[in-house]
């Protein structure tokens, strides 16, 4: 099936569409695929870099811009780049602010290390 062009809508009017259309079930269903599939296209993308840093470890010849991993992560990157942001939730693994003063600040870097001292590991 060959679509026309189109611009894909943007988180913010998905988000629009849902509050617009709350209780519509149907309408519901289709916001909620359409923002799945973005969300699995985030995962491929990842995968296929994971992929890519993998095949490069073991033979760099697998990886030319021609080799079908590479064409796959192109094409991937390609897409969360024609959709635009697609998740804004805070990421667990981003580091707090208090934490990243916590671990500037010399007297808490002083204590780790002595409490590692302390515990018999490397500093």
């Amino acid at each position: 099936m060959k679509l026309p062009a189109f611009q894909p809508p943007t988180l913010s009017e998905l988000r629009n569409l849902w509050r617009v259309h709350c209780g519509e079930r149907e309408i519901e269903r289709l916001i909620l695929e359409v923002q799945y599939l973005r969300l699995v296209l985030l995962q491929l993308r990842d995968e296929a870099d994971a992929a890519v840093r993998l095949a490069k470890e073991f033979d760099r010849s697998l990886i030319a811009r021609e080799s079908p991993i590479m064409e796959l992560r192109i094409r991937l990157a390609k897409e969360v780049l024609r959709v635009g942001e697609i998740d804004d939730t805070p990421r667990h693994d981003a580091v707090p602010k208090n934490v990243r003063e916590y671990a500037r600040n010399p007297d808490a870097v002083k204590f780790e290390a002595d409490a590692r001292r302390r515990r018999g590991q490397r500093e």
